[in-house]
């Protein structure tokens, strides 16, 4: 037992440096207390199936709570799953390049958490086991979600719940240019078909979808020609919006919202403020892939 647990930490920690994430943040993973609980390790390897993730992430938050604020202990539990993640891709044959490509999503997320809080922090467990569970893969710039229509949300024409589609979702470093996007966009639904039922258990997914600020009816009108969030809106045909949706205040504001004072440094900062002021609302859109 003691040897596997050198082994799943030595493998998460090497892991961590290939990804390119912080000394710091490694220093925190290698002192993790969760090297000497097989227990909370072996919750973790449900994270990597993808009818055991969800379920596992709540069961590693609960037996966490309170002693890990931070997250930095779950966060070395992610690390030793994507480990997992890592065989089970290249039994499957799904390129290496593509897994680091797809674990990238953590060190992002950790300097979003920097910038938000000051400090490196671990606040996506909640997301980023679709990641380790082979639901979701970052293919270029763009990243995408293999995932069913759920009957409590808008559906696209002709779709339905149950349907397999692709989520698209943009990561915050995405270049967002003509090319990239379209060498994207060619590489998604091929993958997901190359792997069947592997990667799509439910049959192959029929369309792309997105969900997301970059697709709110107001924040178009604000944007100058030539914007690649433009050029990704472009993209799609909208079917539906949510203007109480209030997640651009993450993403643009660095989760700041009223009546804390809004961040103006760039243009779209600046734009976005003013039509909130007069009353504008950014909400949301949802979209399908012209």
């Amino acid at each position: 037992m003691a040897e596997q647990k050198q082994k799943e930490q030595i493998q998460a920690l090497a892991l961590a440096e290939e990804l390119g994430l912080p000394a710091p943040v490694r220093q925190a993973v290698a002192a993790a207390p969760v090297w000497r609980r097989p227990d909370w390790l072996a919750t973790a390897q449900g994270l990597t199936n993808p009818s055991r993730a969800a379920a596992a992430w709540r069961q590693l938050e609960a037996a966490l709570a309170g002693d890990d604020p931070d997250g930095m202990a779950l966060f070395a539990l992610y690390l030793a799953a994507a480990c997992t993640a890592r065989e089970i891709n290249d039994a499957r044959g799904i390129p290496d390049d593509v897994f680091l490509a797809t674990m990238g999503c953590f060190g992002r997320f950790l300097q979003e958490a920097r910038v938000r809080c000051g400090r490196f922090c671990f606040d996506r467990a909640f997301w980023a086991w679709r990641q380790l569970s082979g639901q979701l893969f970052r293919l270029g710039t763009l990243e995408f979600e293999y995932r069913l229509l759920q009957p409590d949300e808008p559906a696209p024409p002709q779709g339905q719940a149950g349907t397999p589609v692709l989520s698209v979702h943009i990561p915050s470093d995405a270049v967002l240019t003509e090319a990239a996007l379209a060498d994207s966009y060619a590489r998604a639904l091929p993958f997901f078909a190359q792997y069947g039922a592997a990667l799509a258990p439910a049959g192959a997914p029929q369309t792309l979808l997105c969900h997301s600020w970059l697709l709110s009816p107001g924040l178009y009108e604000l944007l100058p020609a030539g914007s690649g969030i433009r050029r990704f809106a472009d993209g799609y045909r909208l079917y539906a919006s949510d203007p109480d949706d209030s997640s651009f205040y993450e993403w643009l504001f660095a989760g700041r919202q009223p009546p804390q004072p809004l961040p103006q440094t760039t243009s779209l900062q600046r734009a976005v403020c003013a039509y909130l002021q007069a009353g504008g609302r950014i909400g949301s859109g949802y979209g399908i892939k012209l």
